[in-house]
Parts: structure tokens; sequence; C-alpha cells
């Protein structure tokens, strides 16, 4: 099941699904499609009525795409749930899309260890996107070690080793 929040990130709207349930190529797709016009009249500009506002700056989807403590290392779940990302991102309704790929870390440890450690995340994602066969120029690795932690969790929670898959409508983001 695919849910929905509107978001701030970075002065731009980022509009903020989850993936609830089993990671499959079907819910991801769903989640990375442009926003249906209810929910797009949710984030639309004030005043709005005809249902057609703007799709969000960003799209963030949230997969439990979770990492051992001090690890960069996909995990076997991990592995099986990014083969589903991959295929959705060949689907036929995706293939014009590029994303970013957010990483995270947990508090724990350093500021500086901890955002060099959610680059090599989000690094270790992207090529095992591209293994799969995502071509390279859709993707952008980012981290951001402990600077966005979920509000919910505590700061040392596990919930917090993660990467987020972005789908931005700039053009010009990978050029």
């Amino acid at each position: 099941m695919v849910g929905g929040l509107g978001g701030e990130a970075s002065g731009q709207t980022r509009t903020r699904r989850s993936v609830d349930g089993p990671v499959t190529r079907e819910a991801v797709v769903r989640s990375l499609s442009v926003v249906p016009a209810r929910e797009e009249e949710e984030v639309g500009p004030a005043g709005r009525t005809d249902g057609l506002a703007p799709a969000p700056a960003e799209l963030s989807v949230m997969l439990r795409i979770n990492f051992a403590l001090g690890s960069a290392a996909l995990t076997p779940e991990a592995l099986r749930d990014l083969d589903q990302v991959a295929a959705a991102l060949l689907a036929p309704r995706l293939t014009d899309v590029s994303v970013l790929l957010d990483g995270h870390t947990d508090a724990s440890g350093t500021a500086g260890y901890n955002l060099d450690l959610s680059r090599r995340r989000a690094d270790a994602v992207l090529a095992h996107l591209v293994r799969r066969g995502v071509p390279r120029d859709r993707l952008r690795a980012v981290g951001y070690g402990e600077s966005r932690l979920l509000s919910g969790h505590p700061p040392a929670d596990g919930f917090q080793r993660r990467v987020e898959i972005v789908r931005t409508f700039q053009p010009t983001l990978f050029q």
C-alpha cells in the first residue's frame, strides 16, 4: 500500500510517500508516478480549484532500505527490494524518470563520519541499480549524514539508517 503526506525539503515542496508492505515493482511504480489530482490539490497553489495543480518539486518514496550500524553493505532484504526498484525504474511508465538517492544515518558517531557513511550508502544503492540495468545518468547519490533525522524515531534508532528514493521534477538536475 502506498501512502502520502506533504513536507518541505530545501525550500521546495516535497510530497513524501512510503511503500507499506512488500516492496514490489508495482508499488514502486505507483509511488514514483505523478501525483493524482486529489493529492495535487493538497500540495498545489492555494485557491486553485481546477484539480490541475502542478506536480510537487520532488516526490520522495520512503523505502525501508536499512543498513547495519556503521555499514554501507546492502543486506539480502535490501538487495531484494532494490531489485524491485530497478524493475520499476525500467518500467515503460518510468523510463524518463530520474531519481536522487538520499543517504542517511542515525545520530551515532561523529558528524563527519556519518556524512561519509551516508554517501557510501547512497553510492551502494546507486551501484546496485546500475548493475540491474538502470542507466547511470538517471541516478544521483547524495549523503546527508544525520542532518535529516525522521521525527517520531529516536536519533540512534535503526530506522534512521536509510536511503530514500526521490523523484525530482527539475529537468536540469543531472546535467
